[in-house]
């Protein structure tokens, strides 16, 4: 049925709006992370006094050291303005020498990095180094989404999966809904024709004995066949006098099927 492919695009579209919405959103929380350690950085661990201490240390050191300090270092931590970055935050100073190869700094799991700053200093020997400084910060996943502000990403999201997962369930309901609404706009019945026809639609054989017809459409009448043969010869008449390619047709005599001349029925 096209009509139910149309309605399954709807929540397609949510879930694909919200993912590409959350991640512009989770991508900019972490550029803003990333900025507010680099002006802590600047704040604190590149002050002159801290430099020149970290520098002596490591120049001390053989090869290329480094040096890494959780956020009490110079206070680091409290420049911090995002707070989900405080209890993880710290800061890697390594050694590189002017003319050798330079050692990468900080931990690579970490989730948002700073930029890497370059120190041009001076050695315990009074070599020429580099100081390459760097700050890091591993907050929790649900941290980043909560400063991301990801509340209408997530809700669209579960909204559209839950849709599309109900509709997927439901599916041959939906079509059955298709089928009855068209035909409603094409045949003119009575409203105890509609029923039997909701029936029929509602039956995953489009087949009803004449116990479950009786028992719904009179179940207060002791003896309804009679009722029941006047009732379903008269809607034969009435479907044929519409042209309908709907028929119902009596199986054993004691069933009855609604059959469909243009297929509709086989893609339900």
């Amino acid at each position: 049925m096209k009509n139910l492919r149309y309605m399954v695009i709807f929540p397609l579209l949510m879930i694909a709006v919200s993912v590409i919405t959350g991640w512009r959103c989770y991508d900019k929380a972490k550029t803003e992370m990333a900025e507010d350690l680099n002006q802590a950085l600047q704040s604190t661990a590149l002050t002159d006094a801290c430099v020149e201490g970290i520098l002596d240390s490591l120049s001390s050191m053989p090869g290329s050291p480094m040096l890494t300090f959780n956020g009490t270092h110079h206070g680091f931590a409290n420049f911090l303005n995002i707070p989900s970055l405080r209890d993880t935050a710290h800061v890697s100073y390594s050694l590189v020498q002017a003319h050798g190869e330079g050692h990468e700094t900080g931990t690579s799991h970490a989730r948002i990095c700073s930029d890497t700053i370059m120190l041009a200093g001076c050695g315990t020997k009074g070599n020429e180094v580099v100081l390459a400084v760097r700050a890091y910060a591993n907050p929790s996943m649900a941290s980043v989404f909560g400063h991301a502000g990801m509340e209408w990403s997530m809700f669209s999201f579960l909204a559209g999966l839950l849709m599309l997962v109900f509709m997927l369930a439901n599916r041959r309901l939906f079509k059955v809904a298709v089928v009855h609404s068209s035909m409603r706009a094409n045949l003119t019945l009575t409203p105890m024709q509609e029923q039997l026809m909701n029936m029929f639609l509602e039956s995953p054989t489009r087949t009803l004995t004449k116990e479950e017809i009786c028992s719904a459409l009179w179940p207060k009448k002791d003896n309804p066949d009679d009722t029941l043969y006047t009732f379903i010869s008269r809607m034969k008449s009435s479907l044929a006098r519409q042209s309908s390619s709907y028929r119902i047709e009596n199986k054993r005599g004691r069933e009855y099927f609604l059959a469909d001349e243009k297929g509709d029925f086989a893609r339900l």
